[in-house]
């Protein structure tokens, strides 16, 4: 048992940082640009969501739901199970995600009024889930073409779900929230053990959503 003390979290990595980020940079090249598409249809659905139109809050989540799926698919069950083969059972979570994000939509009298901290909050987290994650490769040090984006990445994906899960004031997150929490944990633990800087990302949105639940309810 005392040869337990001695590992890290590196040595339960089964691949190098180096072979990870060229999976993420060979993926974004071949779908190119369809990560600019992912962003800029989020952008058309939570605007009018943030501003309170019906018809686009109603929407969110199911249409969120296909960006679950597309990730699980193409990158976790294609890709990243290629080097990782707990990757097959995380896209079968998130497909589970995908479905649920639907089934608490269809829910009778699912949408309700989002609290204003709570909406600011959630179109915070979606501003950076969105617009600033992308970023997240250059801070640590990485090629922009290893950025990581929405519907195409998993944690762009889960830190933009939060930010639409407040915006469209769901009264039913616990059903929502632990696959996500689960998963952020997993990939920070992930990029911690390859010492990216980008680990803080994950733990930094379920602490922002935890932290606006929280506070929101007061």
């Amino acid at each position: 048992m005392s040869d337990w003390g001695t590992y890290t979290l590196a040595d339960f990595l089964m691949f190098s940082p180096r072979v990870y980020f060229r999976l993420i940079e060979r993926y974004n090249q071949e779908f190119w640009p369809l990560q600019l598409a992912f962003i800029a249809g989020a952008l058309a659905l939570l605007v009018p969501a943030a501003l309170q139109v019906s018809r686009a809050r109603i929407a969110v989540l199911p249409l969120f739901a296909l960006a679950w799926a597309f990730c699980a698919w193409q990158f976790l069950w294609t890709r990243y199970a290629s080097i990782n083969w707990a990757m097959s059972y995380a896209a079968a979570v998130f497909f589970a995600q995908a479905g649920l994000l639907v089934l608490t939509a269809l829910l009778p009298r699912s949408p309700t009024d989002a609290g204003g901290l709570r909406r600011h909050g959630g179109i915070g987290l979606a501003v950076c889930g969105l617009l600033a994650y992308p970023f997240i490769a250059l801070v640590a040090g990485r090629s922009p073409a290893t950025a990581e984006t929405f519907g195409m990445m998993p944690d762009p994906t889960v830190a933009t779900t939060f930010g639409a899960m407040l915006i469209v004031g769901q009264k039913r997150l616990w059903l929502l929230l632990p696959i996500p929490i689960v998963w952020c944990v997993y990939s920070g633990l992930t990029l911690w053990a390859m010492e990216d800087l980008g680990a803080l990302a994950p733990f930094a949105a379920v602490l922002a959503m935890l932290v606006v639940l929280v506070v929101g309810r007061r």
